[in-house]
């Protein structure tokens, strides 16, 4: 009789355990290719471009990008000049948790902001 929930308990628990596996990038190689927020089209010049390597681009921000301890982390250089104050931009670093929703789209945490990204598929 005790079989019978054994059973199902395992199979709950090695399903769970797939898709926890699967959900997380694996390595770096997840993220390269060209990205763009999830309200935005593919030939916006706000998408991303993350080359293998660990290069960064975008429409005035380049810079690195790499994969470490479970965050993505941005080093990046904004090329554009303010419109209001005629400054320049400047160097800056964004690093936070991802959650990834498919091989096609994550989730990237940087308090207090959610940068919800899809993947450009050519």
């Amino acid at each position: 009789m005790g079989w019978r929930w054994i059973v199902p308990g395992a199979l709950a628990v090695a399903a769970f355990a797939s898709v926890a596996q699967a959900a997380g990038p694996t390595d770096a190689s997840y993220f390269e290719g060209r990205w763009t927020f999830v309200d935005e089209i593919c030939s916006a010049p706000t998408s991303w471009t993350m080359i293998a390597g660990g290069n960064f681009v975008s429409e005035d921000l380049v810079g690195t990008w790499a994969w470490q301890d479970g965050k993505l982390v941005l080093s990046l250089n904004d090329l554009a000049v303010d419109e209001e104050t005629g400054e320049a931009g400047g160097r800056f670093r964004m690093d936070g948790p991802v959650t990834v929703v498919d091989r096609n789209r994550f989730d990237l945490m940087i308090a207090p902001d959610v940068y919800q990204m899809q993947r450009c598929v050519d």
